[in-house]
């Protein structure tokens, strides 16, 4: 069963008099591929801010891994955020751009933080509940405000103490590790030391060749012909006799050493050295198909690869939640479609949860596992891709989710539903008898047939070529009728259109949305 990972329960945020989210309701699970799609202006990217801590709620919770972190800095949360623009530093290459975050931020100090103020929170939660009720006397209101203090007190002390713990366990890893190597090490140098009979030995060789090698020059042989019959075998010997393995032995148990150092340096900062930094970012670039462009100038990359430097930047410090901005916008279509595939292989690679804002249904469709239409602040319908197109809550949802043709119908009982002057089998029934419904058919859904067959008739009053298929507008008796069809017609002619039962969705009707 999948693990809930975040929830916002009850959030309202205003902006002066503009209400921008109500009573918001929603949770994500782990590994999981939400998107909030509604049109400009519905609350989706305040949601997105909200998340990442650069907004706060007016009223309600944000909870992550059971801990409300309404209070808690952007920097501080396991969070993070590819903007619509991007926010790459344009002064900074490609390299250093990715890296920014690794080198001025430690995800591990922020989690000891994090852990040691989830021990009070239910305590500090509770003081501040009983902060607000008007009837506390002032001496319970010093005593709470006190306690209050003592707990922040605690969590810094907590706090120092779970950090030197850290320290201590990561140097003492890294004790066991380099004892290890550099014993290894010792012992392959301690060999070659030992091999002083060896090296005379080669020295001897080597004289006896050069001997044989002046002797055929002597008797008329070039001297580079004369060497080719030895060469190989002089190599090998000039490795024994300049010590060639005890150098390179050396020089590794040197730069041994020098990586020890580094992370002992980085374990007592609780960051990461110049070499896991470097190994982080170069990870992160080809996991966005970057490999090759590293030291590359931000003004120098195209606005896909921006973007994809944006992403690497955003992942590479390993965050429990991505939230992206629009951030395909910018994008022309074929590079747009082209992202979304990648990033969704992308999210089950690195098992990180996405939250992804756009207005683009299309986008929501391809990439998500679960998609949260909102409107007006509030949310429409929350369900998979398929639930959604297929079955849609209310109008709203039935036309911002693809095109629809939306009829008022009734319903009359043992699956049938009267609209457009004619009875149909539909396969819905949980309304009453006569009940007002809204009919839903996707344009994609009718089919066409001959007039004399036809329940619904309409004259095409427009065309309009869409690569795959035509988009025919009817009218029918004074209706606008949107059909998609492989098959052309011309302005004037009389089409006859008829639905199969499982075309038909009905919803409870709602004149307001």
């Amino acid at each position: 069963m999948a693990k809930k990972l975040i929830e916002l329960r009850g959030i309202y945020k205003s902006y002066g008099d503009v209400n921008a989210v109500e009573d918001f309701n929603l949770y994500v699970n782990e590994n999981e591929f939400v998107t909030l799609v509604g049109p400009s202006g519905c609350g989706k990217t305040t949601i997105l801010r909200l998340i990442g801590g650069f907004e706060d709620a007016d009223y309600g919770e944000i909870i992550l891994d059971d801990v409300i972190i309404n209070n808690l800095p952007a920097h501080q949360r396991p969070i993070n955020t590819v903007f619509q623009r991007y926010a790459l530093f344009p002064h900074l290459n490609v390299f250093d751009n990715v890296a920014f975050g690794l080198r001025n931020f430690s995800r591990t100090m922020s989690e000891i933080k994090t852990n040691c103020s989830r021990k009070y929170e239910n305590e500090r939660e509770d003081i501040l509940k009983k902060l607000s009720d008007k009837k506390i006397t002032k001496e319970e209101k010093n005593k709470l405000k006190f306690r209050l203090k003592e707990i922040r007190n605690q969590v810094k002390v907590d706090t120092s103490e779970e950090k030197y713990k850290l320290i201590e366990k990561k140097l003492a890893e890294i004790d066991v590790k380099y004892e290890a190597l550099l014993k290894d090490i010792d012992e392959k140098i301690e060999i070659e030391w030992n091999k002083d009979d060896v090296v005379k030995s080669a020295k001897l060789e080597l004289k006896e060749i050069y001997e044989k090698v002046a002797l055929d020059i002597e008797k008329g042989e070039s001297k580079a012909k004369a060497l080719k019959k030895y060469e190989a075998r002089i190599k090998e010997l000039n490795k024994v006799t300049k010590w060639e393995e005890l150098t390179k032995l050396e020089r590794e148990r040197k730069e041994l050493i020098k990586n020890k150092n580094l992370e002992i340096k980085s374990a007592k900062s609780l960051m990461m050295n110049k070499k896991q930094i470097k190994e982080e970012v170069f990870e992160a670039l080809k996991l966005v198909k970057l490999d090759g462009y590293e030291y590359r100038k931000i003004d120098e990359m195209s606005g896909g690869q921006q973007q994809r430097v944006a992403i690497a930047r955003a992942i590479v410090n390993k965050p429990k939640i991505l939230l992206l901005d629009e951030s395909l916008s910018a994008l022309d279509l074929k590079l747009r479609q082209d992202m979304e595939y990648e990033l969704k292989e992308m999210q089950r690679h690195l098992g990180i949860t996405f939250i992804f804002v756009t207005h683009d249904q299309e986008e929501a469709l391809t990439m998500s596992d679960t998609i949260v239409v909102m409107n007006k602040g509030k949310i429409q319908q929350i369900g998979t891709p398929e639930d959604i197109y297929n079955e849609p809550k209310n109008r709203f949802v039935a036309n911002f989710i693809g095109e629809s043709n939306i009829f008022e119908g009734t319903y009359l009982g043992d699956k049938m539903v009267r609209f457009m002057g004619n009875d149909f089998l539909c396969v819905d029934e949980n309304f009453e008898v006569n009940e007002k419904v809204d009919v839903v058919i996707r344009p994609e859904d009718f089919d066409r047939v001959d007039l004399d067959k036809a329940k619904i008739i309409g004259i095409v009053t427009d065309i309009v070529f869409k690569g795959v298929h035509f988009e025919i507008c009817l009218d029918v008796e004074g209706k606008e009728v949107v059909l998609h069809n492989y098959e052309n017609a011309k302005v004037g002619d009389k089409i006859g259109l008829n639905v199969d039962p499982y075309e038909i969705h009905l919803m409870k009707y709602n004149e307001e949305i």
